[in-house]
């Protein structure tokens, strides 16, 4: 047997099935030829960990609550949306499963088809899960943490057998001052690995590392500023007693609301925006220009019809909660909460409600395949 790393891209099915022969042999405590060595030490602790090669469910899941708070704690809150959207694929015929981690190795955000989140949730790769190596034992993430560089983990590679049929490639995230803050991992069917895979995490992780380093700098006295200071509760949340954004208002936020408003939102074309009155224009990144002409689209929606709408899952109301905030912190827009509903005035400033030819619509989002938006772009 050989496990010669050639084998992982050329003839992954054959690298597979080694990897997991040499996971059996090393287990029962033999030695496998060829085996990394990272890989044998991050077993080794793994199983000194407690962690059981049968295990099925991380030894831990933060509550919903416990995850928003993790979420808005990460440095990465203010840019994993827009990593995830570059770098996942959400179509019907999507394949690979797109997750950002923090420095725990605990999943906050992820996106993929629903094919692809169905194969997650069956071994519980899943928003709040920790998938450090003391959680769930070596895995793509584990390793990315513990190399401070790119890795793969292709099936018997993984300490947990339920993860056998699974290839993983991640790559760490790091800050300005070049600290370690999350991980972007990009898993997959192990007969679908590809050499391509690294491309895509390194470029995701390096868009990352951009965005971190053209945010503002912290207030001197190293407290958040009021854009970016969570709500009491931590949560972007439905219930009634907080309030993050009680009226069409926000211009606790963004003082150009009344100064300076929305002109024009444009969705029509390749180069979705928002455009005030003073002629800045602000891009809309594709997740965020589906979400708004979805909520041009009728009067109000709930978290969970979003969700359903926009990935597939009507359980993923957390998520839409942070896409809406974070919308309303990049662009201004006035959204309304219980439900979500875009301000009149604002609605009406939208380019595709207003056109004069039924062929003019066939150019809104021409790049997004969400069944919602392509019914709006047939008038259906």
């Amino acid at each position: 047997m050989s496990l010669h790393q050639a084998l992982r891209f050329s003839d992954p099915t054959a690298f597979a099935a080694r990897t997991i022969e040499a996971h059996e042999i090393a287990l029962s405590g033999g030695r496998a030829p060829d085996l990394d060595s990272r890989v044998l030490r991050a077993w080794r602790r793994s199983g000194d960990a407690g962690i059981s090669p049968d295990q099925q469910t991380p030894c831990s899941v933060l509550s919903r609550e416990e995850m928003v708070a993790a979420r808005e704690r990460s440095p990465l809150s203010p840019v994993a949306a827009e990593v995830v959207d570059s770098v996942a694929d959400t179509s019907a015929a999507g394949r690979h499963l797109v997750v950002v981690a923090d420095n725990h190795g605990r999943v906050l955000w992820r996106a993929g088809s629903g094919q692809a989140l169905r194969r997650a949730d069956s071994i519980a790769f899943a928003e709040g899960a920790d998938w450090s190596e003391r959680g769930i034992g070596a895995n793509g993430i584990s390793l990315a943490l513990e190399a401070g560089a790119l890795t793969h983990a292709t099936a018997g590679e993984h300490f947990v057998r339920a993860h056998h049929g699974w290839t993983c490639t991640a790559a760490p995230i790091r800050d300005p001052r070049g600290q370690i803050v999350g991980v972007l991992d990009v898993s997959h069917p192990v007969r679908l690995a590809s050499a391509e895979t690294a491309a895509l995490v390194r470029c995701g992780a390096r868009l990352a590392e951009s965005l971190l380093a053209a945010l503002p700098a912290p207030s001197p006295s190293g407290s958040p500023s009021p854009s970016s200071s969570p709500s009491p509760t931590g949560a972007d949340h439905e219930d009634p007693s907080v309030t993050i954004n009680p009226g069409y208002d926000d211009n606790a936020t963004h003082p150009d609301a009344g100064t300076n408003p929305v002109t024009s939102i444009r969705l029509l074309g390749w180069k979705p925006a928002i455009v005030r009155a003073d002629g800045t224009s602000i891009s809309l990144s594709p997740r965020r220009a589906e979400l708004v002409a979805l909520l041009a689209s009728r009067d109000a929606w709930s978290a969970r019809a979003l969700a359903e709408t926009l990935y597939d899952d009507p359980a993923a109301t957390t998520t839409v909660r942070g896409e809406v905030r974070r919308l309303r912190q990049v662009t201004g827009l006035s959204i309304e909460s219980q439900p979500y509903s875009l301000c009149p005035r604002e609605r009406d400033r939208v380019d595709y409600l207003r056109v004069e030819h039924p062929d003019d619509l066939l150019r809104l989002l021409p790049d997004s395949e969400i069944p919602a938006i392509v019914d709006l772009r047939y008038g259906i």
